[in-house]
């Protein structure tokens, strides 16, 4: 049996910590930047890929 949680904890973790919503709109933040240029928007392209299999790499290394 597990122990009871705080509805401050259970709160918490539904606003922060466990929201799907904050992390998706977190993953599109890319696409909300503009650039200039094409070069800029290749460069920012290509960090976006970087960073995205990066973390992907740390969440899942498997």
């Amino acid at each position: 049996m597990s122990t009871p949680q705080s509805y401050g904890s259970i709160l918490s973790g539904g606003v922060w910590s466990n929201n799907q919503m904050l992390v998706a709109l977190l993953g599109l933040c890319p696409l909300l930047a503009t650039t200039t240029s094409a070069t800029n928007g290749l460069g920012m392209g290509l960090a976006t890929l970087v960073v995205i299999v990066c973390s992907n790499g740390t969440a899942s290394p498997s």
